[in-house]
């Protein structure tokens, strides 16, 4: 339906017939009880209005030269684009043959001539109240069943992300079980470095569960709105360089991270658990998805209003087609093969900016790489 701003709208009416005075005489009624207007002085012309703009409505003389009323009705029903919309035949045939073949033909009223201007405006608002009522039905069916694929999706994904996670974490729990096992079964005849060795695989193992644990709270509490966004005043450079050297020490030589600003001023108040998992979760993507000895990039852009952090990464990169579903929770891409994740990762990040009223942007090429751009207020703003 449309909206005037002036009134209310009521529908837009097309009137064909080959005579003038019953054009004049109709448009007037239905233009004085607020409708929307258009004429046509044959069915050539009416199937180029019809053509130009679908009415709501369309009022058929069947008497006309050259293509009659029943001819224009049956070339819009053969039309997938036209075939909806309703047809009132207006004509002095009133004979019981000729009124079969009208509706036979797709017509959903007839009107016999000379009519009365009273009954043709009841039979029209008659049909447009079906016609709003039929096009309010099919709005509602379509948005059930978009609501239906969504949730036999996020089911589908639910479970995918219930398998994987409870793989994620049955490894490191194997681990930590063999491992403790070898020290209460062996610690008497085991060196002091083996001994630290299985301390740390354990450590590890207990650092995997609590990060995936981290994970699954956060996915939760961004599901019922409780993510908390306290900033605290912080140098960025400086926090952008602590965090690079620690993955690095994470990753050894397998990949070279890199951290580049251009300011020296660089202070801003934002909330830094946030903003640890946006970059965390981003630089952990671009090393996952890397091949060895890549490259990844960290880039810090203070601007005066906003902080800009942008990953570069030579990876994998997205395909086309899955990178609108990006954000959403347990989703990953079909190029991902073998690699391990739980589609989490961008989901909080997504959430992370929002609360902060910021921005992320994604540039990727298949089997080139990845740029994410994340650009945050470097100060907090107003609700």
């Amino acid at each position: 339906m449309k909206d005037i701003s002036t009134k209310i709208y009521k529908g837009n009416i097309l009137i064909v017939d080959d005579t003038p005075n019953n054009l004049h005489l109709l448009s007037s009624m239905l233009e004085e009880q607020g409708y929307e207007v258009r004429c046509a002085n044959s069915g050539a012309m009416a199937l180029i209005a019809v053509s130009t703009e679908h009415p709501d409505i369309i009022l058929l003389d069947i008497n006309m030269p050259d293509m009659n009323g029943y001819e224009v009705c049956q070339r819009l029903k053969n039309d997938q684009q036209t075939q909806d919309i309703p047809v009132i035949f207006l004509s002095a045939l009133s004979e019981t043959i000729d009124k079969v073949k009208a509706f036979r033909l797709g017509g959903v009223d007839y009107v016999t001539k000379p009519f009365q201007l009273e009954e043709v405006l009841a039979r029209i608002e008659t049909q447009l109240n079906l016609r709003w009522m039929q096009l309010e039905l099919q709005q509602a069916k379509a948005q059930a069943i978009k609501a239906l694929e969504q949730e036999q999706e996020l089911n589908r994904l639910k479970s995918e992300f219930v398998s994987m996670i409870s793989h994620d974490f049955r490894t490191p729990l194997t681990t930590i079980q063999g491992f403790a096992g070898l020290l209460q079964c062996g610690v008497q005849s085991l060196s002091p470095e083996v001994i630290n060795r299985y301390i740390d695989k354990i450590n590890n193992a207990v650092d995997h569960l609590l990060n995936l644990l981290d994970e699954i709270l956060l996915i939760g509490s961004m599901e019922v709105g409780k993510m908390q966004h306290n900033p605290v005043e912080v140098n960025l450079k400086n926090f952008c360089t602590d965090l690079i050297d620690s993955l690095q020490c994470g990753v050894g030589n397998q990949h070279q991270l890199r951290f580049t600003c251009q300011q020296s001023s660089t202070q801003a108040e934002i909330d830094i658990t946030l903003l640890q998992q946006i970059l965390n979760n981003l630089l952990s993507n671009a090393i996952k998805y890397s091949p060895t000895d890549s490259q990844i990039t960290l880039e810090l852009d203070c601007q005066p209003e906003i902080a800009i952090f942008r990953v570069r990464d030579k990876g994998i990169g997205i395909p086309l087609e899955n990178q609108p579903h990006l954000f959403t929770a347990f989703y990953r891409c079909h190029n991902v093969g073998k690699i391990k994740g739980t589609g989490l990762g961008l989901a909080i990040v997504k959430k992370c900016v929002e609360v902060h009223q910021g921005n992320i942007f994604l540039d990727s090429t298949e089997g080139l790489g990845t740029i994410v751009t994340v650009s945050l207020p470097r100060y907090p703003q107003p609700e």
